[in-house]
């Protein structure tokens, strides 16, 4: 997987988690894993299709996810396993996913993301199959973040 494909969630990563909670995001580092991997307690995976194909996932763990919401419904009643708190943990993914998009789009790679779709709870065992995905680990004051990138040229570029 090229460099410009993972370079371009990361900054818009950080953007989103200081424009929508007001909180830094600090990269721990970015590793090539295995296509298999376990879900987090809360994860949401979004797809990509276009000049690029493949799938971003994102993994808020429990402690997180109940950190996001609560400061994203501002004082609403509400958790991160409630469908209000499930939909603005699947904005924060979106969100990340179309400032990456825009960026991927610039560079020669114009691509449509998926709406979100939430995994809960922890423990679904997913197999990717278009190989290795990229791992970036997150750190934040609200804690960590994990975002697995899976994306291949489908061959048309512009």
């Amino acid at each position: 997987m090229k460099e410009e494909y993972v370079n371009s969630f990361l900054a818009p990563a950080k953007m989103v988690w200081d424009k929508e909670l007001g909180k830094t995001l600090n990269l721990a580092k970015a590793e090539i894993v295995s296509h298999q991997f376990t879900t987090e307690e809360v994860t949401a995976i979004i797809g990509i299709s276009g000049t690029l194909q493949g799938g971003v996932l994102y993994g808020f763990p429990e402690a997180t996810a109940e950190a996001i919401v609560a400061i994203m419904l501002d004082g609403e009643a509400g958790s991160a396993t409630d469908e209000l708190g499930l939909s603005a943990l699947g904005e924060i993914a979106n969100m990340i996913t179309g400032n990456a998009a825009t960026r991927l789009a610039s560079q020669g790679f114009p691509c449509d993301i998926s709406p979100p779709v939430i995994i809960e709870p922890a423990g679904s065992r997913f197999t990717t199959l278009s190989g290795p995905q990229i791992l970036a680990t997150f750190t934040s004051e609200v804690g960590p973040l994990t975002v697995r990138i899976s994306l291949n040229e489908t061959g048309t570029r512009d």
